[in-house]
């Protein structure tokens, strides 16, 4: 597979990097990043792509600039299920909002688009690739990740996101070589305090929230 359309939902402590590591690929024709926040100081000390004198300007415009990649595209813009997308092969959430995931979700299901679900939190990280018909996040978690915290509160370690940002871009080559390749249905668990990362198999099945009409939000 050959000039892969990736797009990069959230810029932040895991988008960034993600698109950095992107740019880094030469088999992704396009990067699209979308994200509607503007650079804040709190944003700094784990976003080492954005300076102080970024403060208050949009992420992705910020960003693109940054990294001067050609193939990097920025909307200025939120995500919801019913989001205009330019056409792309990919979708990556790197956002730390329920309802934006399950947006994606939704989104990725209808037009039958596989997406990469990642998360980092305080000194942990999880990445899992969904693929349009398989298991939703609901399967993968209960109902009960609907109340966690998020990242703006709990803190994350700057190195778990750049791992999570390294673990999304070898699904993403993964599945790039091989698209049928079963290995890729799994969650992968990062644990920052031990460096160690290992995975839980994903059941290869179709999700039976979606399947018989019972996914609720």
């Amino acid at each position: 597979m050959n000039g892969v359309r990736v797009a990069v939902v959230g810029a932040g402590a895991t988008g960034s990097p993600t698109v950095w590591g992107l740019t880094q690929c030469d088999w992704v024709s396009q990067i699209i990043v979308v994200d509607p926040d503007q650079v804040a100081l709190s944003n700094l000390p784990r976003q080492p792509w954005y300076h102080p004198e970024d403060v208050g300007r949009p992420k992705v415009v910020v960003l693109a600039e940054r990294l001067a990649h050609p193939r990097i595209m920025g909307i200025h813009d939120a995500v919801d299920e019913d989001f205009t997308w330019p056409p792309v092969d990919v979708v990556i959430d790197a956002t730390d909002n329920v309802k934006t995931r399950q947006d994606i979700e939704a989104w990725a299901r209808r037009h039958h688009i596989p997406w990469i679900f990642s998360s980092a939190l305080r000194w942990e990280g999880q990445v899992a690739w969904m693929h349009p018909e398989g298991p939703c996040l609901r399967c993968l978690f209960g109902d009960d990740w609907l109340d966690g915290p998020r990242c703006f509160e709990a803190g994350v370690v700057s190195g778990v996101t750049l791992a999570v940002a390294g673990q999304v871009i070898g699904l993403l080559e993964r599945w790039q070589h091989n698209p049928a390749d079963p290995d890729l249905y799994a969650l992968w668990l990062i644990d920052g305090w031990e460096s160690r990362v290992w995975s839980v198999r994903l059941g290869e099945g179709r999700c039976p929230h979606y399947a018989m009409g019972t996914y609720k939000r």
